[in-house]
């Protein structure tokens, strides 16, 4: 499951470098619309850093998991508010960019519950 996690983690790190580029170019739009953007790359990174960890320090889990449940719930958002007209965009965007932290909340989620103070 590990192997699976990181190849994810790779892959979210140039799809939210990618984005980050390419949101750049767009039109319109308020800051905080554009603000998650900026909270992708840094949640990829550490989610990169922790999948390739050999032990990781519980500050990084917390702070990854933390921005990992912070992008889900920023992107849900951005998706609710495209989806009812709020702002324009197409509203299964911003979900496509939380299946990655979805799986690594899935994976790492249970072990920090596990692992106690």
């Amino acid at each position: 499951m590990i192997v699976i996690l990181r190849v994810l983690a790779v892959v979210q790190v140039f799809i939210s470098a990618f984005a980050a580029m390419v949101a750049s170019f767009a039109d319109g739009g308020q800051w905080w619309e554009r603000l998650n953007v900026a909270v992708h790359p840094v949640a990829a990174i550490l989610l990169l850093m922790l999948v390739f960890s050999k032990e990781s320090p519980k500050g990084l889990a917390i702070a990854t998991v933390g921005l990992l449940a912070l992008n889900i719930v920023a992107d849900g958002m951005l998706a609710l508010a495209i989806g009812t007209g709020a702002i324009k965009g197409d509203w299964w965007l911003p979900l496509v960019f939380s299946a990655i932290p979805v799986f690594g909340l899935i994976y790492f989620l249970p072990r920090m519950k596990l692992s106690g103070p």
